[in-house]
Formats: C-alpha cells, sequence, structure tokens
C-alpha cells in the first residue's frame, strides 16, 4: 500500500512538472524539509510540490515518512490547498486547508519462550491502518535567492488520528 502512495506521489509530481515549458513561466516548487508531529512523536522526512495556480491559490501535495519509533512506522499523504492572504517578491504567508491520509503499521516479535504450533500462526508479524483527517493551519514561505525558499508551516489533522504538526524545510522554484 505504501508503495502505491508513493507512485501515485511520483506521478502527481511528474505531471507538476510537465505543464511548465520555460523555468521563468514556471508555476512549480518541489523540495524537502522535517517534520514533527506531536501524537506521532517523532522526526519526519517530508517531500513537497506547490503548483501555483494563482495569486491566491495553490495545490500542496505532500508525502512524510516518520521515522520507526517503538515498533510503528508512521507515514502521512497530504492533499492540501493554501490560500495565500499576503504575499510579495520575498514572503508569502498562506492558510491551509485539505485532506490528509495517515498511515501506520505496528510490527512485532514473539515473546521469549513463546512456541509457536506449526500451522497456527506465527510468532512475528505486523498490523496496519490508515485514517483520514481534515487539515488545517497556517504557513509562509522566504526568498532564500531567486528559485530558493525557506519554508514553514503548523498545521492541525482532525480525524481518528488528530495531531499537530509543525514542518520546516527548502523548496526549489523550476
Amino acid at each position: 500500500m505504501k508503495n502505491k502512495l508513493i507512485l501515485v506521489f511520483a506521478t502527481v509530481l511528474s505531471v507538476f512538472f510537465s505543464l511548465t515549458t520555460k523555468a521563468q513561466d514556471s508555476k512549480i516548487l518541489a523540495g524537502a524539509g522535517l517534520k514533527y508531529a506531536t501524537d506521532i512523536s517523532t522526526m519526519g522526512i517530508e517531500a513537497k510540490g506547490v503548483y501555483l495556480a494563482s495569486d491566491t491559490w495553490e495545490i500542496a501535495p505532500a508525502f512524510t515518512y516518520y521515522l520507526k519509533k517503538n515498533n510503528l512506522n508512521w507515514s502521512t499523504l497530504d492533499f492540501d490547498a493554501h490560500y495565500v492572504f499576503s504575499a510579495d517578491d520575498k514572503n508569502t504567508f498562506y492558510a491551509i486547508g485539505g485532506l490528509n491520509m495517515t498511515f501506520l503499521k505496528y510490527t512485532y516479535e514473539g515473546y521469549e519462550g513463546y512456541e509457536v504450533l506449526e500451522g497456527f500462526g506465527s510468532d512475528s508479524g505486523s498490523v496496519s491502518d490508515s485514517n483520514v483527517g481534515v487539515n488545517i493551519g497556517v504557513g509562509s514561505r522566504f526568498a532564500i535567492s531567486d528559485k530558493m525558499y525557506f519554508n514553514a508551516d503548523l498545521k492541525y489533522t482532525i480525524g481518528n488520528a488528530n495531531y499537530l504538526s509543525a514542518g520546516v524545510g527548502l523548496l526549489y522554484h523550476f
């Protein structure tokens, strides 16, 4: 399932990249960063794309893989829209709204002294789950150079898995 989501995210980003013909006309930003989520309680690595649909609206898909902690693997797939309420040549401030898919995989090992009867399961395995939620938050983008931006956002995911996430990263304007 995770491989399918990565493939979908890569496909979306490649479609965004193919929409542009000249670098100066490009409406695509892409980059990576770090993210921390409260209930997940571990650091994540995020890949993010931004399509500048208009002066007011942006489309921002993102995938975050959180580092394994206590036999738990978390990842999130976000399909956000940004409403730009303040922008100039160097700074952009926006509100965030969108859909979130949170994925969880718990891996377990058998207990010491536990013997498995042949044909009745195993002493290790994993359990997976996914949750759909809604994102709300705020973010900003600051120009470091003509093509490079520092990006920061803070958003709350509401759903079966409720958590606050804060992220920072770099975006390149193609």
